[in-house]
C-alpha cells in the first residue's frame, strides 16, 4: 500500500500546465468534499507578511468543525523574504500534520521550496516543454476533448503559436467544437476570426515600414478583444519562426518544421530584415516579456513600443 502523502509543491516554469495541472485536482478535492482554503503572497507589503504566515498556521492548527477534510493552497511564499525565525511556526505546525490525512497542504511557487527538508513531500516539477513534450500535450488535450488533429494541424498550431501552450490548449477546445477530426485546412477556415489574420498583417506593415498601419493593426486586434498576452505571444511566435525561416534559406539543406502557409504569409517579412535584425527583434521581445512577467509594463503597450522602436 503506497504512503499518502499531505504536504505537496507544485513548481517549476510551465506555468499554465501548473495551473492546469492544479484546477484538475482543486476539482477532484472538492468532489470529496474538501474545504478549500487559499492563500497568495503576490503584491503584499512587508508587514502583511507575518500576518498571512500566521492565518496558515493557525488554519492547519484549528480543526474544522464543518468540514472532515481540509486543503491548503499557499502560492508564491518567496523564502528570501521570511526569515528562518518567521518560518519555524510553520513548520512546527506543518510537522504535526504530515501524517493527517484530513488535511492537505499545497505549496505552489515557480521555484522549489527549500525550507522543509525534512517533511515528506509529494514533489511535483513543471518543466518548459521541449518539441516533443508539446506534441504530446496536443495530442493528450485532444483526446480529453474528443477531437483528433492530423500532423499538419498540429505542425500548423505550433507554426502559429510556437510554445504559447495557453493560446494553444484554447485553439483545441474551439477546435473540439468544430468538428471530430481536424485538418490544416479546417484550422486556417476557422482563422478568420480575431488572432492571426491582423498578425500577419502586421508583420507585413513592419516589413513595409509603415507605422501608423502596424500601430492601428494592432489596436483593432487588441480592440476586437484579443487578450493582450495572446497579441504578444503570437507575435513572438511570429518573430521566432522567421528567424527559422531566414536560417533555413542561408542552409537549404537543412530542415524546419514550420507549416507551409506560414512561410509563405511570413515571406515579405523575413524577407525585408537581415538575420541579425531579426535576432535583434526577437531581444527586444525577451526584455519586454520580462518587465510584463514583472508587472512593470502591458503587453499591448510592450508591443506598441516594440512596433516604434524597430521602424
Amino acid at each position: 500500500m503506497s504512503e499518502i502523502i499531505m504536504i505537496s509543491t507544485f513548481f517549476g516554469e510551465n506555468e499554465f500546465v501548473l495551473n492546469l495541472e492544479l484546477q484538475k485536482k482543486v476539482q477532484d478535492l472538492i468532489l470529496k468534499n474538501s474545504e478549500i482554503y487559499r492563500y497568495s503572497f503576490d503584491n503584499q507589503y512587508d508587514n502583511s507578511i507575518l500576518d498571512i504566515l500566521s492565518k496558515i498556521k493557525n488554519n492547519i492548527d484549528t480543526l474544522d468543525l464543518f468540514s472532515n477534510h481540509k486543503t491548503l493552497i499557499i502560492k508564491n511564499l518567496n523564502e528570501k523574504d521570511i526569515s528562518k525565525k518567521d518560518l519555524k511556526p510553520l513548520i512546527s505546525s506543518l510537522e504535526k500534520i504530515e501524517n493527517d490525512k484530513n488535511i492537505l497542504v499545497i505549496f505552489v511557487n515557480q521555484k522549489q521550496l527549500t525550507f522543509l527538508p525534512k517533511l515528506k513531500i509529494e514533489k511535483q516539477e513543471f518543466k518548459k516543454f521541449d518539441k516533443n513534450d508539446l506534441s504530446d500535450f496536443i495530442q493528450k488535450i485532444s483526446k480529453e476533448n474528443n477531437v483528433k488533429l492530423s500532423l499538419k494541424a498540429k505542425s500548423l498550431l505550433i507554426s502559429f503559436f510556437g510554445d504559447n501552450i495557453g493560446i494553444i490548449y484554447n485553439e483545441i477546445i474551439k477546435l473540439s467544437n468544430y468538428k471530430s477530426d481536424i485538418k490544416d485546412t479546417d484550422i486556417l477556415d476557422l482563422i478568420q476570426e480575431p488572432n492571426l489574420s491582423n498578425i500577419f498583417g502586421l508583420t507585413d506593415a513592419i516589413s513595409q515600414k509603415n507605422k501608423p498601419l502596424a500601430i492601428k493593426l494592432l489596436f483593432q486586434e487588441y480592440n476586437s478583444g484579443t487578450f493582450d498576452l495572446m497579441i504578444f505571444g503570437t507575435v513572438v511566435s511570429q518573430i521566432r519562426n522567421s528567424i527559422l525561416i531566414k536560417e533555413q534559406h542561408q542552409s537549404p539543406s537543412s530542415k524546419i518544421d514550420i507549416h507551409p502557409y506560414v512561410q509563405k504569409k511570413l515571406s515579405s517579412f523575413v524577407n525585408s530584415f537581415e538575420l541579425k535584425q531579426l535576432k535583434t527583434f526577437y531581444s527586444k521581445l525577451f526584455k519586454y516579456d520580462r518587465q510584463i512577467k514583472k508587472g512593470k509594463i502591458t503587453a499591448i503597450l510592450s508591443l506598441e513600443l516594440f512596433i516604434s522602436e524597430i521602424i
